[in-house]
């Protein structure tokens, strides 16, 4: 369930669509709380989720509380907008960060409800994301290549402090085929050196991308960027 706040007594990259005041009354975790309920209540839950997302941005490396009403209130919206992979995606955050409000109990079970863990496991094709912080995501996208084998697509991403005004703080793009048996699986043909190995291994809905740190590596991004992390899946297909 949404929280409403009031305001004191003293008083990612997208503004809000379809409303030009919607970036002027989302300055503070309050405003963008009460901006994203207004819209969840309107059934305009796209909208809520660009609220929430600038929600938790002005709250999440302060008071867990407010870090915890943000994320349920993403992980409610996803929910309710039918996008149940983001739903488990921002609940993974939550638990990542060892939040265990009531809410978020009921909304673990929401979200183990209307999942379709076993359809989403059946193959490794499929949208991941591997959280970056400030409300954004990097990517990996698996797709069939054609052949009966796998093609991988990696957009990581490097947060920064002011990802609103200015965008990610850096950015990469890392792709090629992927060999192995669909568990475990090795990037090849991807431009990269000899040395610089990228290995996933994959169980059910996550993947766990292991690269090797080296000189030369990690050139396919800016400073900072790297491919590994541990990954859940958020859609079936790719796109």
């Amino acid at each position: 369930m949404l929280i409403r706040q009031k305001l004191p007594l003293l008083a990612l990259l997208l503004g809000l669509a379809g409303t030009v005041q919607a970036t002027e009354e989302c300055a503070t975790a309050v405003q963008c709380n009460q901006v994203g309920s207004a819209a969840y209540q309107d059934g305009r839950f796209e909208q809520a989720c660009e609220a929430f997302e600038r929600q938790l941005r002005r709250v999440e490396e302060g008071d867990r509380a407010q870090l915890e009403l943000a994320l349920n209130n993403l992980i409610l919206a996803n929910l309710r907008a039918g996008n149940t992979g983001m739903a488990r995606a921002w609940l993974g955050v939550a638990l990542h960060n060892n939040l265990s409000g009531s809410s978020t109990r009921l909304h673990l079970r929401k979200v183990a409800e209307a999942l379709d863990y076993q359809a989403l496991a059946a193959s490794p094709a499929g949208r991941y994301l591997r959280y970056a912080g400030q409300a954004v995501w990097s990517e990996l996208l698996i797709s069939e290549d054609g052949n009966g084998g796998y093609h991988a697509s990696f957009s990581p991403v490097r947060a920064g402090a002011r990802v609103e005004e200015y965008g990610p703080a850096a950015l990469g793009e890392l792709e090629g085929k992927l060999v192995g048996d669909a568990v475990q699986m090795h990037l090849e043909d991807a431009g990269l050196g000899a040395d610089c190995a990228v290995q996933l291994l994959r169980e059910g809905i996550t993947v766990q991308v292991l690269e090797v740190f080296a000189d030369g590596c990690q050139d396919y991004g800016g400073m900072g960027i790297s491919v590994a992390g541990d990954y859940i899946k958020v859609a079936a297909r790719p796109r």
